[in-house]
């Protein structure tokens, strides 16, 4: 009986304390286009990443963390939403963000928060919910690029506009994110969103940077050569435009091309070591840039009461089944890195852990709101990661569910597979992704994720796998549905009828 007391006080001063402790601020670091290949916790063989993975030793890293809609502009609504985007309104890259409805930011500001964001926005319409915003008219770029900052006209454009900021935006968008944190009001939580643009394309590096890694010969993916043969229409290894390294469009490819020969696998080879060391100078400055905001967070003793998330947009190739770019829903486009550090001691969080359940883009904004103490509102669909944190993993979803809508504006003909929408459903051991406007279509794609990781052998065809298919099948309809993600569902239940 005396233990029983001892115990249920025990676990009342607890709770007292917890709910006498300060609100945590939170501050989130979003990259562009970083995919975990390029982050030394998660097994690059490229380089080390000292700063960022210093939050994966302190914090939590997630192994499955993937972007719902694997695409810049969708997947920041989706962000600040915790909605897919048939719901946020926002599907393709072209799509405006409706400022008038719920985010996360106007919650943490309704709840006492101060908020901020800088660098990249790419949603075209003003920022709200934030007390200070300096963002990016669209991409900017990486030299001395202008920032649209409050207190200033907006304008009718997005893309245009701001006042130019001299210097290396990487360093830029930490500069004033620093400068802020200094000038906000020092008795408020707040939420500081950093987002870079790095390690984005057209790759410009920084001056310091322009040599880095020029004599490396870097290890090439065990796909880098892959013609698809096998598994998927003949027509695709011609018509990917947007997503083979032999046919990069940025310019500061160009004359990379000059050195071609008109054979694939060379050109490939070639363009893919040229490509890789770009986008990795880029990677170096992001990671001194995330050392610099963690420093200042020691060194003005912030880290005590202090979440650290690091994420990106959406995963990207970096050779692999010989693509750059993203969207597709290959495990190397589909994955997030994902690190979240809280403050120490915090609610049983065991600093270097290793989360392997499905979370997704939609399950940021419920988080954050619950790191902070406020209600998360029933129509957000994501879940909140904090019992994740503590290992807590009882009741978490066993399916994730993917729908890209395509390339704004038309397509160039009829295959190219790059504008159609793509459904799918992955779980921790298989995929199933559905290309449902192929000509000829539907297009389907099955995986043994746990046998073929680097999906190179589509077995929806295999007689030995049409049970698991159709199981497949029957939990993307219903996920659709789930999400209210209406159109897919019409769409899926009529291939499901005519039995394609």
């Amino acid at each position: 009986m005396k233990t029983a007391i001892l115990i249920g006080l025990l676990a009342l001063a607890v709770a007292v304390r917890a709910a006498d402790a300060p609100r945590p601020n939170i501050v989130i670091i979003l990259a562009d286009d970083h995919g975990r290949q390029a982050v030394g916790c998660y097994g690059s063989p490229f380089l080390k990443t000292p700063h960022i993975d210093r939050l994966a030793r302190e914090g939590v890293r997630f192994t499955q963390a993937m972007a719902c809609n694997s695409i810049c502009s969708p997947s920041r609504a989706t962000l600040i939403t915790g909605k897919y985007n048939h719901l946020c309104g926002v599907q393709k890259l072209d799509g405006h963000f409706d400022g008038a409805q719920q985010t996360f930011p106007k919650l943490l500001q309704q709840a006492g928060y101060q908020t901020a964001i800088v660098g990249k926005w790419h949603l075209f319409t003003e920022p709200t919910g934030f007390d200070f915003y300096s963002v990016l008219p669209g991409h900017g770029r990486y030299v001395d690029s202008p920032l649209k900052e409050t207190g200033h006209p907006w304008g009718d454009n997005g893309n245009q506009g701001g006042m130019v900021h001299p210097g290396y935006l990487t360093d830029v968008i930490t500069d004033v994110s620093l400068d802020w944190l200094k000038r906000r009001a020092p008795g408020k939580p707040f939420c500081l969103m950093i987002h870079h643009k790095a390690p984005h394309s057209p790759h410009v590096p920084a001056p310091r940077h322009k040599d880095l890694f020029k004599d490396v010969v870097f290890p090439s993916p065990s796909n880098l050569l892959d013609d698809y043969k096998g598994r998927a229409p003949s027509l695709v290894s011609d018509q990917l435009i947007w997503s083979r390294l032999f046919q990069q469009c940025e310019p500061q490819y160009q004359p990379i091309k000059q050195q071609f020969i008109g054979d694939r696998a060379h050109d490939t080879r070639l363009m893919y070591q040229e490509y890789v060391r770009n986008y990795l100078r880029l990677v170096v400055a992001l990671d001194e840039n995330v050392g610099r905001v963690l420093d200042y967070l020691d060194q003005s003793r912030l880290t005590a009461n202090t979440v650290v998330i690091y994420t990106s947009d959406n995963g990207y190739f970096l050779g692999e089944h010989g693509f750059y770019n993203k969207m597709w829903m290959y495990e190397e486009s589909l994955h997030l890195p994902l690190l979240i550090r809280v403050p120490p001691g915090w609610g049983g969080v065991k600093a270097g852990s290793v989360n392997h359940e499905l979370v997704a883009m939609i399950d940021m904004a419920p988080t954050v709101l619950d790191l902070a103490g406020v209600n998360v509102p029933p129509d957000i669909q994501g879940q909140s990661l904090v019992p994740l944190l503590a290992g807590k993993t009882e009741g978490w979803r066993q399916a994730f569910y993917y729908h890209y809508y395509g390339i704004m504006g038309p397509p160039r003909d009829d295959n190219w597979i790059a504008f159609h929408e793509i459904f799918g459903v992955r779980t921790k051991t298989s995929k199933l992704v559905c290309y449902p406007t192929w000509k000829g279509g539907p297009f389907w794609e099955f995986f043994d994720l746990a046998k073929d990781p680097r999906e190179m052998k589509n077995l929806h065809a295999d007689p030995s796998q049409q049970s698991s298919v159709t199981e497949m099948k029957q939990r993307l309809r219903a996920l659709a549905k789930q999400y209210q993600d209406t159109e897919a569902a019409a769409i899926l239940d009529d291939i499901g009828r005519n039995k394609r």
